[in-house]
Order: structure tokens, then sequence, then C-alpha cells
């Protein structure tokens, strides 16, 4: 029987840590003091990133046990400058320096091939070297709601020990499989959940910010993910990652021991994404292994469209797509993956697109009587 803690985070970020850790067994539990230890936090953009104060008590704690083979990893959507930049907006470059421990853009780093355990639709994964030179790996996602998951918890974090193309391959051979595939292949230590500043409504960028001041513990990535999700008010078939991977691995559920708060104190139904609510119908997508970023993008511009369209626009997304729209439609390239040899009647570059940019491209195509003013902005 495994064991998920919830603990609010009134008495502090570090005490609480401490013992949401504790809860489970204790940080010496999982790390000794010779390992060296990957901190894995979610980075991926300048919103609904892993709290920096979470982390930072992360380390103390692991300095406090005399382990000092500590560092930070993280891959982003986009290249290694990409992943740059988010360390510095997110203040990760200072954190890492502060306490004199290395911040590894994995977007730089060797590609190793790992043979996937008990696979269902990868043989191998693509993974960062430094993965196969570390001890323990301690997860530390963000919770939010997810357009393609459901949710982004600890099973779909890992995504961020991808490198080169393989998050893109990813989308384009089944997204929740190859989620199990990967950490059926790649374990983790020890999982953290910073659901101290959540993200509902969009994700896993641009929705908005829900403060449940809660940290959650476990050492199963499956286990703290189901929990999770009761949290935040979804059912399983929601999650057909977490799903497929419970399934597959025949965890039992009803056998987690739930530890500190009681899920009753802290459920929050997230508002879920509701891509219906958000596409107009005029709109119809041609998706082939379209990474989460240009699509997640795409979403948001559409939630940016300051009117009604008065003709069908048929959006293209990844480096596969194929030039089947409906006939009379204004074909519309969304982001660089897509093919330079097709023919379509507008490009929106990007990796991603920046949101207003569908606006931009299709301004003469909205009822004029339904303009309106753009209402406020994103952070991009």
């Amino acid at each position: 029987m495994g064991r998920v803690s919830l603990v609010k985070t009134d008495q502090g970020v570090k005490e609480s840590l401490n013992e949401a850790l504790d809860l489970i067994g204790g940080l010496g539990h999982y790390i000794k003091r010779s390992d060296r230890v990957m901190l894995k936090p979610n980075l991926n953009g300048s919103e609904g990133y892993t709290n920096k104060e979470l982390v930072e008590s992360l380390i103390q704690l692991l300095f406090d046990l005399d382990v000092r083979d500590v560092f930070i990893a993280e891959s982003t959507f986009g290249d290694k400058y990409t992943t740059n930049l988010f360390f510095n907006k997110t203040g990760f470059f200072e954190l890492a320096d502060r306490y004199g421990i290395d911040l590894i853009n994995l977007n730089e780093s060797e590609i190793v091939e790992a043979r996937v355990r008990k696979p269902l639709v990868l043989d191998k994964i693509r993974v960062a070297r430094e993965v196969f030179e570390t001890d323990k790996i301690i997860n530390l996602p963000t919770m939010k709601v997810h357009y393609a998951t459901g949710i982004s918890l600890a099973l779909k974090n890992l995504k961020g020990l991808l490198v080169g193309d393989e998050k893109r391959h990813f989308h384009e051979v089944g997204l929740h499989r190859a989620i199990v595939d990967l950490n059926n292949t790649i374990g983790v230590t020890l999982n953290v959940v910073d659901a101290i500043s959540c993200m509902e409504r969009m994700g896993p960028r641009g929705g908005d910010p829900v403060k449940l001041d809660l940290i959650m513990a476990g050492k199963s990535s499956a286990e703290v993910d189901y929990v999770a999700s009761l949290v935040m008010g979804y059912d399983i078939s929601e999650i057909k990652h977490l799903e497929y991977y419970i399934k597959g691995n025949d965890i039992d559920v009803g056998n987690i021991d739930i530890v500190g708060e009681s899920i009753e104190n802290v459920r929050y139904p997230f508002k879920k994404v509701m891509l219906e609510s958000i596409i107009p119908k005029k709109i119809e997508i041609h998706d082939r292994n379209a990474c989460c970023s240009c699509m997640n993008a795409f979403l948001l511009s559409c939630s940016f469209l300051p009117g009604n369209l008065k003709d069908n626009i048929d959006v293209y997304l990844g480096s596969l797509v194929e030039n089947n729209g409906r006939a009379g439609s204004i074909k519309v390239a969304f982001g660089n993956c897509c093919p330079k040899g097709m023919a379509f009647d507008r490009r929106i570059k990007g990796c991603p697109p920046y949101p207003f940019a569908l606006s931009d491209a299709l301004k003469e195509n909205i009822v004029e009587d339904c303009l309106k003013e753009n209402v406020g902005s994103t952070k991009w």
C-alpha cells in the first residue's frame, strides 16, 4: 500500500514540505548522503511553473541531510535558448547560483536511447544523458489542467527529460500511451507536487490561477496523480495516461493511504479545458505531430479572437499534416513546423506563434459588427 500526504502551507512552505515528507517516512528514507540527486521541476513557461520557494526549501532540506551533489534539470518546448530564457524569467538561474548547484538545460544534453519496459507504443525513448548519471530523481510538478492530457502532474512532468524531437514524437504515436512508456522506463524516487498556486480552465499555459496552498508528496507518481485527480474533481476516465498506467501496473487505488489533510478538506473542482467552447465552429483543425506548445498557443489564439468568423477556416499544425481541408475554406498554417512545400493561404510563423497572431491573420474574415476590443493580455 502506497502513501500520499496532503499538507496545507499555513505554517510556511519549508515547514509544510518537511511535514509532508515526514508523513511518508521522511526525506532521509528516500535520499542518502552519497546520492547524486536530480530535481526535476516544471519550468515550461513564465507562468504555471513550479514554486521557487518550494524548490529552495527542498534544497535546504537536502543540505540539512548533508546531501551536496544536487542539481536542477529541465528541458522546455523550443530549443536551448527558450529553456535558458525560462530559467532566467522564473528566477531559477539565480536560485541555483545562490546554492552553488548546477542548473542543467537538458535541451543541450547528449541524447541516450533507453529501451522501453512493457512497451505500449514505443520500443525506445530518447532522453537526456543526465538521467542515467544520477542516483535519485525528485519530481516536482505543478498542479494544473492540460488541454491534451486532462491534468498535468507527476506522470506528465517526466516529458521534460526528453531531448530533441522526442516530445513531438510522443504526440505522433499517441501522447497518453507514450507517457506510460516513459514512466515505465524512467522511475523517480520521490514526487513533491506544487499545489500552492495551480492553474485551471486552460493549460499548460494561459489558464487562470488557483491558490490551494497545498503540498503533496508520495513515492508513486501514479498514486500521487490519482489522489491529485480527486482533489481537482476529475474522474480517472478523463486522464487516459493515468488510467492506462494504473491498469497496466495493477495498482489498487483503493489501498492508497492518504495522510495529513483529507480529500474532503482540500477538494477544489477545477474548471476544465473545454475545447468546444474555445474553438469557433467555423474552424477545423488538422493536427499531425504538433507539440503541446503550438496547440496551446492555438487555443489561446482562439480565445482572443475579437469576433465571429464569417468564413470556414482550416488550420494546420505539425510537420506531418496533409492538405485535405474543406473545399473553399481558407487554409492557415500555424507554426513553423508546417511543411514549407505545401500551399497555404496564410502562414502564421512562430515556435509557438504569438497568441494574437491568429486574430491579425484572420481580421478580414471576422464579422465587423461583432468586433470588440481585446480585453487584457497574457504572459507570453
